[in-house]
């Protein structure tokens, strides 16, 4: 069997048999990666308390060119994520790790994945919480990751320069039009158009700790969700989103 070390960051876990756990890994050099942690299960395991989501970790596993892959040694990369303020902050910290898992495959490494990940748990460490600023950036960028980047200068469908005052979402499309082409589509209110321009240029750190009025978060949070739903095999809305209404109001409408 191959050895690999890499840096990781814990997605999810789950119980297998009664005393183990199968850990969802994000890694550096090998991109998702499921593993067995033999006997984590069990209160006296060193193990157990690393594996909590979120968690950054230097993780050495034995990799098997079929099936799970098997966990050697864990040890903390960094400190494990503070205690969330309140429900929506714990829940901004859970739906990144949720989206990775959704659209990235086994084994997959999509260039700046990890990175955008380590630097969404940056905004998370700054800020007290990643926020919703910072969690859109991070939507954003993962469709950059997928080459699916947002187009907001021009029209997706005939190609005219666009007045930032005047944007229109074609959900069908996913993409940016001018009212002469908009047709049925949604139309932006100028603070979503400057709040989608901002998250479109700078990683999620940069905007965190930044409020969004409730208007433009609703907003902005539909345009990204359909655009995930149209573009990113997997994708649906992650469940610790579903449990704050923000989130509803995304969907809402469709």
């Amino acid at each position: 069997m191959e050895l690999l070390a890499s840096a990781s960051r814990v997605l999810r876990t789950y119980p297998l048999g009664e005393t183990s756990l199968i850990a969802v890994l994000l890694t550096r050099e090998r991109g998702l990666l499921r593993a067995v942690a033999k006997g984590a299960r069990r209160p006296q395991s060193a193990v157990r308390a690393m594996l909590e989501p979120g968690a950054a970790l230097d993780a050495v596993l034995y990799l098997r060119p079929r099936g799970l892959h098997l966990v050697k040694e864990l040890s903390f990369r960094g400190p494990l994520p503070r205690p969330a303020s309140d429900l929506e902050a714990l829940a901004l910290r859970l739906a990144p790790l949720e989206l990775v898992l959704l659209t990235t495959q086994e084994g997959e490494a999509p260039a700046g994945l990890f990175d955008l990940l380590e630097d969404a748990f940056a905004a998370d460490a700054a800020a007290g919480g990643i926020g919703w600023a910072a969690f859109f950036a991070f939507e954003a960028a993962l469709l950059r990751v997928h080459g699916l980047g947002f187009e907001l200068a021009h029209c997706g469908l005939c190609g005219r320069s666009l007045d930032p005052s005047r944007l229109r979402f074609l959900p069908g499309e996913a993409q940016f039009a001018c009212p002469a082409c908009g047709g049925e589509g949604l139309d932006l209110a100028p603070a979503s158009a400057d709040c989608l321009n901002a998250i479109s240029l700078v990683r999620p750190s940069a905007l965190a700790g930044r409020p969004l009025p409730a208007p433009v978060r609703r907003q902005v949070g539909r345009v990204l969700h359909l655009a995930l739903s149209r573009h990113l095999p997997g994708y649906r809305l992650p469940r610790s989103l579903g449990m704050l209404g923000p989130a509803r109001d995304m969907t809402a409408k469709e």
